[in-house]
């Protein structure tokens, strides 16, 4: 089930209402009260973003010095109500060049209500791309004196990009000199027992690109992975080249990105968005190398004194050193 929020107000740290929108008749004006009193004033603010007072929901998130406050009057998906607070902030910032305060509200509320407008309907949520909103509301909002200088760029058939199957892409882009760059960010995540045996280890990573690509260019990436449920068999007949396989699960794409010919090619076929933006999420918990170990050893000394040894070994060379 969808978000179907009734109403989504945003406050600033004192309570007062910057801005509000009704997008249903099931609930009060006055429901903003009902927040004030049973969450603000009772300092619950940092306990759980989701409260139930009386026949409704409050799914609220504090960014800078505004909260943003989702009411629901029905059971609604609470990781869409989520998810649609951080994609319409994402889009607040662009128009108004990378700030989203108290201020940056007060001095764009009409821009705020046009764009609330379009980014939920009777409380659903709908098209949140900054690329694609900028082709048809062009209104410029209030930027902060240390934002950076949106780039003119020309908006060609705002229509055709609308409705269109590549919308997170505009047609007649053109580069002098066509680039891209494709970084990878892993992160680690170990528990290890204080005998040095490892209990669980995993590694989440993200792949990011930027593209500065002319016209409508169609990649591709290729993986050394074994992704999805392929039988023992089938990797057998296959063996790739190097001999070693990577298993990643919790595999999430940009839309960008085709999935029916993933599924049958296994390759990241898409064409991309223009700038930066981030092609997949992914994590795998299989077949992980330790970079290092640490290995920590405590002496009691006395009452008072403690010496404690940290030995960092790195696994691959096999070196030592002390700390």
């Amino acid at each position: 089930m969808s978000v179907a929020a009734s109403a989504i107000y945003f406050l600033n740290l004192r309570g007062d209402v910057l801005i509000n929108r009704l997008y249903r008749d099931d609930v009060g004006g006055n429901m903003v009260d009902a927040f004030r009193m049973h969450i603000m004033q009772t300092k619950e603010l940092g306990t759980c973003p989701v409260r139930q007072i009386g026949g409704c929901s409050f799914l609220y998130m504090r960014i800078s010095n505004v909260y943003i406050v989702i009411v629901v009057s029905s059971n609604a998906n609470v990781a869409c109500a989520f998810k649609f607070v951080v994609e319409a902030v994402a889009l607040f910032k662009s128009y108004f060049g990378g700030a989203f305060d108290e201020d940056a509200i007060r001095n764009n509320f009409v821009l705020i209500y046009e764009l609330l407008d379009e980014i939920m309907d009777f409380g659903y949520p709908q098209n949140l791309s900054p690329e694609i909103l900028k082709l048809y509301i062009t209104q410029e909002g209030v930027r902060s004196p240390f934002s950076s200088k949106a780039s003119d760029k020309p908006v060609p058939n705002a229509t055709l990009q609308v409705t269109g199957a590549v919308g997170w892409r505009r047609e007649g882009l053109m580069y002098k000199k066509n680039e891209i760059f494709l970084d990878i960010v892993e992160s680690v995540n170990l528990l290890m027992s204080s005998k040095g045996s490892v209990l669980r280890c995993d590694v989440t990573g993200k792949i990011l690109m930027k593209c500065f690509l002319s016209g409508m260019p169609d990649l591709k990436l290729g993986l050394n992975d074994k992704i999805g449920l392929e039988k023992e068999a089938q990797l057998k007949s296959r063996p790739s080249k190097s001999g070693k396989t990577i298993e990643l699960d919790d595999v999430t794409f940009h839309q960008c990105v085709n999935l029916t010919r993933f599924n049958s090619e296994k390759t990241v076929s898409f064409v991309p968005p223009d700038g930066e933006f981030e092609l997949m999420k992914y994590r795998i918990t299989e077949g992980v190398n330790l970079p290092f170990r640490v290995l920590p050893t405590i002496k009691e000394l006395g009452r008072t004194r403690m010496e404690i040894n940290v030995k960092v070994s790195e696994a691959y060379l096999g070196c030592w050193i002390h700390n």
